[in-house]
């Protein structure tokens, strides 16, 4: 009777180990794939907008020959509520328009976004910086909304850095973190 009991104790401890080892195996691939979907950053610079309702806007910039930054893409808009996949592959989408460079002219961007002007668009929204850096990666800030309108940093220097490899589930989730030390 001793026996069996142990043996019943020791094949419940190989299944438990059989099954954990698959789990892992079957995660490990999943994240391999995720990551393998998704190319590299290594380029472009977005701003991405959180409204009250925690909806998305990301437009993408980059600066003109007096360094200010510019739309260089039309914006993406993500409804609330998403999962953190599908922010980060919109934030990852805008990133690559940058490439082409083509300004978006300043009408065309603020009807896109339905306000007159930059001010009224700004109003209440939280927003993150996110651009690439050459043998850095991915730097995202958090900003603080000043009272004309614009932003600035929170942060000298760089809040957060990312691999140009991460994986959009990951952008996402630091997006979303980083979100909390948004001021408006």
């Amino acid at each position: 009777m001793g026996d069996m009991i142990l043996y019943l104790i020791v094949g419940t401890a190989a299944a438990v180990v059989l099954v954990l080892s698959v789990v892992l195996l079957v995660l490990k691939k999943k994240k391999k794939k995720e990551k393998a979907s998704a190319p590299g950053i290594e380029y472009g610079s977005v701003s991405v907008f959180f409204d009250e309702e925690n909806n998305v806007t990301v437009i993408p910039f980059a600066k003109d020959k007096h360094g200010k930054g510019r739309a260089v893409g039309k914006p993406t808009f993500l409804k609330a509520p998403y999962q953190p996949l599908a922010l980060g592959q919109t934030v990852r989408s805008s990133m690559s328009l940058c490439k082409k460079r083509k300004i978006y002219p300043d009408d065309k961007l603020m009807n896109t976004l339905k306000c007159k002007d930059w001010s009224e668009f700004s109003y209440k929204k939280r927003n993150i910086s996110i651009y690439y850096k050459d043998k850095l990666g991915l730097v995202l800030n958090t900003t603080k909304r000043t009272s004309d309108g614009s932003y600035s940093l929170n942060f000298r220097g760089y809040e957060k850095v990312l691999s140009k490899e991460a994986g959009d589930i990951e952008l996402g989730l630091v997006i979303m973190n980083l979100l909390e030390r948004c001021k408006c």
